[in-house]
């Protein structure tokens, strides 16, 4: 099964309006949106901020994109610190929302748990009640490999994005590494391409469809393009990935 991530799109009412770096996420998603439907995903799989103002005209505009891409694959998506939860639940039928978690894999070897990490402001939270039924949905399916998707970073970064939590991420780290089956963590919000491994488990972080930040102690954007990641759930239960950027 072929994933594609995509994150951090901070569309605008405005699809003239210019963000940092003078770019415009209207016109880097559009082009985004084009390479992936050449890498003819299963999955669309977007991790948060769809939005950067939080407008009905944003998620339009996001809805319209997808459409005159013709990607012919499903799509998920989850909310950021940016979305507005509501609105999504407005616009987007409810299959293609994070209620609608876990997803299976074809080959039925996979499971894909979708978070929702929104909280208040730029911090994030996972509810008790959420990561309790994520802890049943592991108990219950063992034997299966499974991925876990959300907005908010669950480790941290080293850099100024750690000012803007997930503030209970120790939990839900704690209890999936109770939890061999669990083989990665997928996320976007600190707008770069960190990956690491703890326990056994992937931690991908996802470029942005527009500007990204430097991993650095104070807030500064950096020269990187925008970009996507390609995530392949393979049947043995390993996983290949690369990080795509446009010219």
């Amino acid at each position: 099964m072929r994933l594609v991530q995509i994150t951090d799109c901070h569309l605008f009412a405005d699809v003239n309006k210019l963000g940092y770096k003078q770019i415009n996420p209207y016109q880097t998603l559009k082009i985004i949106l084009k390479e992936v439907s050449g890498y003819k995903p299963d999955l669309l799989l977007v991790t948060g901020d769809v939005s950067g103002d939080g407008s009905i005209g944003s998620y339009q505009h996001f809805k319209q994109l997808i459409s005159n891409a013709n990607l012919r694959c499903g799509i998920t998506i989850l909310p950021g610190n940016h979305d507005s939860p509501e609105l999504l639940k407005s616009e987007f039928p409810q299959n293609v929302l994070w209620g609608n978690s876990p997803l299976i894999s074809d080959e039925k070897e996979w499971q894909i748990h979708l978070l929702n990490s929104h909280y208040k402001s730029t911090f994030g939270q996972v509810s008790v009640q959420d990561l309790l039924v994520l802890s049943e949905q592991l108990d219950r399916n063992p034997e299966k490999a499974h991925l876990i998707a959300v907005h908010h970073h669950p480790l941290d970064c080293g850099g100024w994005m750690d000012k803007h939590p997930w503030l209970n991420r120790h939990e839900f780290v704690e209890l999936i590494n109770q939890h061999s089956a669990v083989k990665a963590v997928v996320y976007g919000h600190i707008h770069s391409d960190i990956e690491s491994t703890k326990n056994g488990i992937q931690y991908m972080a996802c470029p942005s469809t527009c500007w990204q930040w430097q991993n650095s102690e104070l807030f500064a954007v950096s020269e990187l393009r925008p970009g996507f990641r390609v995530i392949n759930l393979l049947e043995n239960g390993q996983i290949s990935t690369s990080v795509k950027r446009i010219l």
